[in-house]
Order: structure tokens, then sequence, then C-alpha cells
């Protein structure tokens, strides 16, 4: 699996990041603290922050990660 790109809120606290599998599979996956919440489509990510009260327009391109 590799991190292939990553969203956040500005400070930090809620974290969303595109998963690749070596197979070419993609997913999401929802990161808040130690809270991981893997293998999700965009719209159930959208659903889990809209139920935290967090807008998808908050979120802000990151630096890519492995």
């Amino acid at each position: 699996m590799k991190v292939v790109g990553a969203m956040q809120t500005p400070d930090g606290r809620w974290r969303v990041e595109v998963v690749r599998h070596q197979s070419g599979g993609r997913w999401y996956r929802l990161v808040h603290g130690d809270n991981v919440v893997d293998f999700l489509t965009i719209g159930r990510v959208a659903e889990l922050l809209a139920e935290a009260g967090v807008d998808m327009s908050d979120l802000s391109e990151t630096a890519r990660a492995s």
C-alpha cells in the first residue's frame, strides 16, 4: 500500500489519504487522532466528516507521504 495523496483540515486534526494498493485498487483513509478508518469511498468520507462538523471545502492538499 502507498499513500498517493492527502488532504487535511487547517488545524491538522482531520486527514484524508488516498491509498493505492499494489494491485492498482484505490480507496480513502480517514485519520483523526489515533482513529483510522480505511477502505472508504469519497462519499463515505464526506458523510463521516459532515457528521463530525467538518466541511470538505475546509480540507487542503498536503505533501505526499508513503
